[in-house]
């Protein structure tokens, strides 16, 4: 069964370890520890974890939790490099969406994607995400999801 919780300073280390994968690291801009635990310790971002089984499968940041507008940004989202491909991202995805809806009372959730990150598009557009503006110079596309 999976579901998702708030983050820990313990689960960090595991995360960062993800985010060093190849596959991963080339879609990232920081990372590293540092990056966790301020998103940890900012009240304006809630920093999530997905768990399957007890086992930690993926991990999301949301941010924007105190503007007041119903707009929440998913800023951040990785899925273990071993369990790719089994859907535990669009489970991690829909999770991400239903707290940032149910629990954090947003009317629209947006996020950045690189264009090149055809994979990634893919899942977003399948659960409903539409492409808002691109942002050639840094090669990224601005995408918003609606309740």
């Amino acid at each position: 069964m999976s579901m998702i919780r708030p983050a820990t300073a313990e689960d960090l280390p595991l995360l960062t370890a993800w985010e060093d994968d190849r596959d991963t690291a080339a879609w990232l801009g920081e990372t590293g520890l540092a990056w966790h635990e301020g998103a940890l310790a900012d009240p304006d971002q809630d920093h999530v974890v997905a768990e399957h089984d007890g086992t930690v499968t993926g991990f999301a940041v949301l941010a924007g939790l105190s503007g007041g507008d119903g707009v929440i940004e998913l800023r951040r989202m990785v899925v273990d490099p071993g369990r790719r491909g089994a859907g535990q991202g669009r489970a991690l995805l829909r999770a991400a969406l239903a707290r940032a809806y149910e629990h954090h009372g947003a009317g629209r959730v947006w996020l950045d994607v690189r264009a090149a990150n055809r994979r990634a598009r893919a899942l977003y557009e399948s659960e409903g995400f539409s492409v808002t503006y691109a942002v050639a110079d840094d090669d990224l596309i601005i995408m918003s999801h609606r309740r």
